[in-house]
């Protein structure tokens, strides 16, 4: 037996024998166990262990030969198995030197295990839930050939026993013994093992009868008795020997309880606890539960008394316990939505235990890592309903959780502590059903969310569903179950923004709002609605969150007013770069003073206005890149600053715009430049961030990796923004002054510095080629290869040095070597060179000739074999595209025989056509000794007489003629042919251009205030032509397209038939100079208000359509269409009707006793026509009741009879001009006065 045992513990484990005990819990991956207490025990008594890294892989399987190794280190000993050899090989498919070979013969020697009919083992086979439920059974005492437990349908009976005396308890699912047994299956049935009751056999007696043998007894199994000291460790005495009392003497299980009070086992192996786990619950409800369910649910067939039934609730037993009987719809204890509540039935005492766990809504406060002394915790604050006053907040986990976090927590009030901790589902829409029930039944409670129903739990807490708005924004966040535990509206709704101005709806056609965005830009937006004025109104310097519809219309909402602060051209402002502390007005924020300081951290987004040109804004992320602003000793709106910031937490900036006084120093002290390094350029990245590409970079001084968005936007010195296509992007190289990022923090915009200038103490940038030193004098000599600079460098100059791949480290001064080519990159300031980055140029580049173009020597090249191209051979080099037709390419090589150089030479030739390839004879290869030889030829330089003028139309509107426009540019001299004119379609004189490709620094400038008349040549300063490397690129801004206007011709004082008084107008809200598409609003109004009737009912036909509106009664009059205008439009007399809506006024009047009956004309009765208040009653009498149908009103007379002579006054509320009075005639009807 004891043999049969080690087996069958041992086909419970599945890992490598190198292994590591712990509990469920302690597993890496814990979450993936179902049955923790089988895995839990198991592991403590060292029945099954977990892998070396710390995973238990609950749902791997058993191999046949790794179980064979397990169990000969049961039997033997882990040194004594390691031990056994294969003297032959025990099956045809385990050879001697195979891995399992020693354990699989042994295994096979003492009987406990047996291979195939085919004379094979198949170690890499699983085995099924059959076969381990037959070996423990045998392990049980059952004898397979007593219980049938061999050939024919062997399976079948194994399957009625072990499922018969709870082999498979708590399995979820079903079992299906046809599948392998994965690990913590195995666990849960060797625990209901542990827990089972052994058996044994009586001798076997025979008999034989006419040659036949009968067992007349000792062939049935019976329970093993237990009369010894380990009876009562598996569930109390029972005088039973269950398999663990006979197995493991040192465990012990009893009934107990948990922390909520569910009936549970606690786990004990001698004097150290394993563990407390909750029995299975027999019904389990997540809403309001009554007694009557539990009763059916249980298939009860009688009342349980109430003392018999037990109710706690997180733990507190309840007092309030009722009978459990059919069709009582008595609510079980605090049960409802979101409320765990689980029933324990006991059918042996017939109780019940019902238990209820609340989930409660909370936030992460703090997090906290772990130390010698304490395991790491989390701190949370209640959001909603709590467990107790002054409850413990503080939560043992390893699980990372986000600051602010909304989580779901359990408590126990016995324990006293919190018991779990998870992230509370987050859902966001807008409410468009909110459900409130006057009773506040959490059942009758619920919120309709972008089409789905969610309805409230017990324990919700934030806004009070009963306040919810419908059309609104709000966040809910859903418990463990589905139903909503907290409420919040939406305090934000997307990306930042001030509102700079609104317009009211007399200033242009429609609602808009002028914004301005975190990265600086700002925008005239259309809106959802009018902003400007009335309910919604938004003041100007208002930080807003938005969003934005498909058809590109802004929702704008209000940042919490007690989280932001404003202050208009007057603040006091103390912002230092680098310094985390901001001077600021005193204010409340967050409920707390800020004592005239906020904090700003690497996400604060830092926008500020230029105190120069007012419509341009520059945008900082972090403290780090932040500028320099002091306003505290400013006296003047010129020397303070407009200040808005909005905290989202505390006394944190989130956002600050800023709006600096003209006479404000801007101090941009960013110290070290933004460098991207082109040449380490990744693949183009999709993912949820975004489209990006990532660079080696140098930000701040530190060398790192940065996203670039794929269509970044690049301003350059002038302030003109250019966004890049991909292509582009992928070649983005050098300095930036500046940068903003989006959330994901991939960079959306870079800022160019102004080019270098020697005679400047600004901050500004140099590119070139070449670096030289002047060591003594810590001086450097840059682009030497163009026009050199000789510069003092800085005593804290950064210098980095960029490898051919981009790799980019930090160097120093005494590493700079001379090189003619290598790209150099230099920010200059107060004529020193404060930050130096210096590039290799990569295998194949050649940059550092200003005539030369990039090439690949080696496709460059041209290999042949002497007496194989008749002793005399060409090569052929593709000119690069800004190689123009008939420019001259100078090419210089080198002939190498056999990787030998053995000649140089250069050579001239014309190019046909752009982008053709130009052939060159080299020589005649009679010269090379040898019939073998290889002849090479290397290409070294590459240059060309003339490059190509690209010209470029810098804004979006307006047309550049290049037709007459010079198209190619002399390379290293003056060329005055470099001129080119303006499209006659260009109206305005005051332009500006700028310049790239030319050769000297100077000439690479933008030209302002260019003013030439339309279609008048205009000559480029090029003082030494082109540098040749790349195209000569003329960007010229500013010009605009004539655009086209129309007029709107309006209907002034018209007649209105029928009427002497009144004149009608149809006015338009624009015009003279409407360009194309614009949205004009017509309106009818009168002259004067209305006087030969109540108002008018007016239509028109208006540029081919007809449009009708009601109730023109005065000068303000009504909207009858907003058009977008194509052409000029004439509103005439002769497409306009009107019609008039009489004054109303009484026509008639009958009586009755009790009733008076009055008949308006078809005027529009007034707004109170139906309230008793409009009339005056009889005298004595009362208006009991009003009725109106149509232009009739019936009114039901009180207190007194109505007669002839009788009274009744009708009011102006009913919407008459002047009081009415009715007397009654004796013949039924009355008289009107």
């Amino acid at each position: 037996m004891k043999k049969f045992l080690s087996l069958v513990l041992a086909l419970v484990m599945t890992m490598s024998l190198v292994t590591v005990s712990a509990g469920a819990k302690d597993f890496t991956d814990s979450t993936k166990i179902q049955y923790a207490e089988a895995v839990d025990v198991m592991s403590a008594v060292k029945v099954i262990d977990g892998y070396a890294d710390g995973s238990f892989n609950p749902t791997a399987t058993l191999t046949r030969g790794a179980a064979a190794k397990i169990i000969c280190n049961l039997i033997l000993g882990p040194t004594t198995a390691s031990a056994l050899v294969a003297d032959a090989a025990p099956y045809k498919d385990v050879p001697t030197n195979h891995t399992f070979a020693g354990y699989i013969a042994y295994c096979q020697k003492e009987g406990i295990i047996s291979g195939y009919a085919d004379g094979t083992f198949k170690p890499a086979n699983s085995l099924t839930g059959y076969a381990f439920m037959k070996m423990l059974l045998g392990a049980l005492g059952y004898k397979a050939e007593n219980e049938g437990y061999t050939g024919a349908n062997w399976s079948i009976n194994v399957a009625k026993r072990a499922l018969n005396i709870g082999l498979d308890d708590d399995l979820v699912g079903e079992f299906n013994g046809v599948k392998a047994v994965n690990r913590e299956e195995a666990c849960l049935y060797a625990l209901n093992t542990l827990t089972a009751d052994m058996v044994e056999y009586d001798a076997k007696t025979t008999v034989s009868t006419n040659g036949t043998t009968v067992v007349i007894a000792g062939s049935k199994a019976k329970e093993m008795v237990n009369n010894g000291n380990t009876d009562g460790k598996i569930f109390g005495k029972d005088g039973v020997m269950q398999f663990a009392e006979k197995y493991f003497d040192n465990l012990t299980v009893k009934k107990g309880s948990d922390d909520f009070s569910r009936p549970a086992n606690v786990w004990k192996l001698k004097a150290e606890e394993i563990g407390t786990y909750t029995n299975t619950p027999d019904a389990t409800y997540t809403k309001k539960v009554e007694n009557g369910d539990i009763y059916k649910d249980l298939g009860l067939g009688s009342k349980i008394e109430a003392k018999d039934v037990s109710v706690y609730e997180d733990g507190v037993k309840k007092t309030n316990t009722v009978a459990i009987e059919k069709g009582d719809d008595t609510k079980v204890g605090n049960s409802g939505n979101g409320v765990l509540t689980e029933v324990f039935y006991d059918d042996d005492a017939d109780t019940v235990t019902v238990t209820q766990i609340n989930t409660y809504v909370g936030s992460i406060n703090k997090t906290v890592k772990a130390t010698d002394k304490k395991d790491a915790y989390v701190v949370v604050t209640a959001e909603g309903p709590v467990p107790s006053q002054g409850f413990d907040n503080e939560f043992e986990t390893d699980e990372k959780f986000e600051d602010d976090a909304y989580v779901l927590y359990t408590y126990s009030l016995t324990a006293k502590e919190i018991k779990s901790v998870e992230a509370a589902k987050k859902v966001e829409g807008t409410v468009t059903v909110a459900e409130n029930s006057k009773t506040d039944l959490d059942e009758k409670k619920a919120l309709t969310i972008d089409g789905t129903r969610y309805k409230a739990a017990v324990k919700v807490g934030g806004e009070d569903i009963g306040e919810v708005s419908v059309k609104q924004d709000y966040t809910i966040y859903l418990d463990s179950y589905g139903y909503m535990i907290y409420v919040e509206e939406n305090e934000e709704i997307g990306d930042y923004a001030l509102v700079l101005q609104t317009a009211a709806k007399s200033d242009f056609v429609g609602k808009k709002a002028e914004l301005l965005f975190t990265d600086g830009t700002t925008k005239t937006v259309t809106t959802e609605k009018n902003y400007h004025e009335g309910t919604n109104a938004i003041a100007d310097n208002t930080i807003v969150t938005y969003k934005v519809d498909s058809d590109g219309v802004y929702t704008l909402r209000e940042v919490a007013s007690t989280k932001a602060s404003y202050v208009d051209n007057s603040a006091a402002l103390n912002l230092k770069n680098d310094k985390a502390g901001i001077g600021v007005d005193t204010k409340t924020i967050n409920g707390t003073s800020n004592n005239g300081v906020v904090t700003a951290n690497s996400a604060t987004v830092f926008v500020v206005r230029d105190t120069d040109d007012t419509d341009d804004y520059t945008a900082y992320t972090g403290i780090k890149n932040a500028p320099t602003i002091n306003t505290t000793s400013g006296t003047t709106t010129a020397t303070k600053a407009g200040v808005y910031y909005y905290c989202k937490t505390g006394k944190m900036v989130t956002v600050m715009f800023i709006m600096p006084g003209a006479n404000v120093n801007v101090e941009d002290e960013s110290s070290n430049a933004l460098f991207i390094a082109v040449d380490s350029v990744d693949n183009l990245i999709h993912d949820n961030d975004g489209d990006y590409y990532v660079f080696n970079a140098v930000i701040n001084g530190e060398i790192k990796t940065v996203k670039v968005d794929q269509n970044v936007k690049v301003v350059n010195a002038a302030g003109v923004t250019t966004t890049l296509t991909s292509a582009q992007t992928k070649n983005v190289d050098g300095l930036f002054k500046g940068y903003s990022v989006d959330k994901y923090g991939i960079i959306t915009t870079l800022r160019a510095y102004d080019a270098y200038s020697a005679n400047t103490d600004k901050k500004v940038a140099l590119t070139g080629v070449g670096i030289d030193k002047v060591s003594k004098e810590y001086t450097v000599k840059l682009d030497t290869a163009n026009v050199e600079q000789v510069i003092t460098c800085d005593d804290n100059m950064k210098v980095y040095y960029v490898d051919e791949d981009g790799n980019i480290s930090e160097s120093s001064y005494g590493a700079i070597a001379v090189d003619s080519n290598d790209r150099v990159y230099a920010v200059v300031q107060d004529y020193l060179v404060k930050t130096l980055v210096i590039c290799e140029v990569p295998a194949g580049k050649n940059p550092g000739a200003p005539t030369s173009y990039t090439f690949d020597a080696a496709d460059a090249s041209v290999t042949v074999k002497q007496n194989k191209n008749s002793n005399a051979y060409s090569f052929k080099v593709e000119p690069a595209e800004f190689v123009p037709a008939g420019a001259t390419l100078t090419v210089s090589y080198n002939v190498l025989i056999d990787g030998f150089v053995v000649d140089s030479d250069s050579k001239t030739a014309t190019v046909a056509n752009a982008g053709e390839a130009v052939s060159f004879n080299v020589r005649d290869t009679s010269n090379v000794a040898g019939d073998d030889e290889t002849v090479t030829v290397k290409i070294t330089n590459v240059t060309t007489d003339k490059v190509s003028v690209k010209y470029v139309n810098g804004d979006t509107n307006g047309t550049l003629a290049t037709s007459s426009a010079a198209k190619t540019v002399k390379v290293g001299t003056a060329d005055s042919n470099f001129k080119f004119t303006i499209d006659t379609s260009s109206t305005d004189t005051s332009l500006k251009y700028s310049v790239t490709g030319l050769k000297t620094a100077a000439d690479n400038v933008t030209k302002t205030a260019f003013s030439e008349a339309d279609n008048l040549e205009h000559a480029i300063t090029n003082t030494t032509g082109a540098k040749g490397d790349a195209y000569v690129v003329v960007t010229v801004y500013g010009l605009k397209d004539v655009v086209e206007t129309y007029t709107v011709t309006e209907l002034t004082g018209a007649d209105i038939e029928g009427t002497t008084k009144d004149k009608l107008t149809i006015s338009a809200s624009k015009t003279t100079s409407i360009a194309a598409g614009t949205l004009v609003t017509f309106t009818a109004k009168l002259g004067a208000a209305a006087q030969d009737a109540a108002s008018y009912t007016v239509t028109a036909k208006i540029n081919g359509k007809t449009y009708t509106v009601a109730g023109v009664a005065d000068t303000t009059g009504k909207d009858l269409c907003t058009i977008a205008v194509n052409g000029n439009i004439t509103v005439k007399a002769d497409d306009v009707t009107v019609v008039a809506v009489p004054k109303l006024a009484v026509k008639s009047a009958s009586w009755t006793a009790n009733t008076v009956v009055i008949n308006f004309n078809d005027g529009e009765l007034g707004a109170k026509a139906d309230k008793a208040a409009s009339y005056t009653a009889p005298t004595g009498g009362s208006i009991a009741a009003v009725e109106v149908s149509g232009n009739t009103v019936t009114l039901t007379i009180a207190d007194v009879l109505v007669a002839a002579g009788s009274t009744v006054k009708v009011g102006t509320d009913a919407g008459l001009a002047t009081e009415t009075t009715i007397t009654m005639a004796a013949d039924g009807t009355g008289t009107i006065a």
